[in-house]
């Protein structure tokens, strides 16, 4: 037997087999190649969706600050409401809401508050702050009789003592606003409770700046009975709606 014809066939078969598994292994890339993108290399995946949301935040932001600070704080408690739901959600978005401003008015608050309670107003008297004012609000009865507007007597001046010292040391805004029941009132001085709440509220103006209180820091603002705390169906929530309320702001420099 010839084994070197053998060992050529064997080599032979071999070279053949390598050309056939060849042949078969470019076929079957050719046929793959074929579907579009089974070659692409993946792209990497674009967070584009996380900048977009990023910047609706930030105008979010932007919005409830801008609101705030061109908010109106001497309007209705239903306003003063909304203005203290805004800053508790600028709490949630991790902005203190509190300013150095509002910390200086809750101590002036606390301080007249505690004034008032030792000159024995302190059931006349109700001291309430939101985000850029505090809020004094005067029960009528000590500071006018029924359909006038002067000061009823000496006691209502010493009501307004611990007032008077405070507005005399700061710089803050005050509006003064006065407030009446829905009952209605038809003289030849006051026509209506539009005329009676805003003499009322000229009248404190007036005393104020007697005490030396700068006339640029003041204004009268009579609102009748369109703000009431309570029902006028009682005399209980009547006699709530009789108020004179000052609104203490941070002045505007501008």
């Amino acid at each position: 037997m010839n084994f070197g014809t053998k060992s050529s066939q064997i080599a032979a078969e071999k070279a053949a087999k390598l050309l056939a598994d060849r042949e078969l292994t470019q076929n079957f890339v050719k046929r793959r190649d074929g579907f579009a993108g089974l070659n692409d290399v993946p792209e990497p995946e674009e967070e584009t969706w996380v900048t977009t949301y990023m910047d609706l935040l930030t105008l979010l932001l932007v919005l409830f600050v801008v609101l705030l600070a061109n908010a109106d704080f001497s309007g209705s408690p239903t306003e003063r409401q909304s203005l203290s739901q805004t800053s508790a959600l600028m709490t949630v978005l991790g902005i203190d809401p509190e300013s150095a401003s509002d910390k200086e008015l809750t101590s002036l608050g606390n301080m007249l508050s505690g004034e008032f309670n030792e000159a024995g107003f302190g059931d006349l008297v109700d001291i309430t702050t939101s985000p850029g004012s505090l809020n004094i609000r005067l029960n009528d009865q000590i500071l006018f009789r029924s359909g006038e507007a002067h000061f009823a007597d000496e006691k209502a001046a010493e009501l307004m003592k611990p007032v008077v010292a405070v507005l005399q040391r700061s710089g803050h805004s005050i509006s003064v606003e006065g407030h009446t029941d829905s009952v209605p009132i038809r003289t030849e001085r006051f026509p209506s409770n539009w005329e009676l709440s805003a003499a009322r509220a000229s009248f404190v103006v007036r005393y104020l700046i007697d005490q030396g209180v700068s006339p640029e820091r003041l204004k009268a603002v009579g609102f009748a009975d369109s703000q009431p705390l309570a029902s006028n169906e009682s005399e209980e929530g009547r006699r709530q709606n009789r108020r004179v309320t000052l609104v203490l702001t941070v002045a505007d420099d501008g």
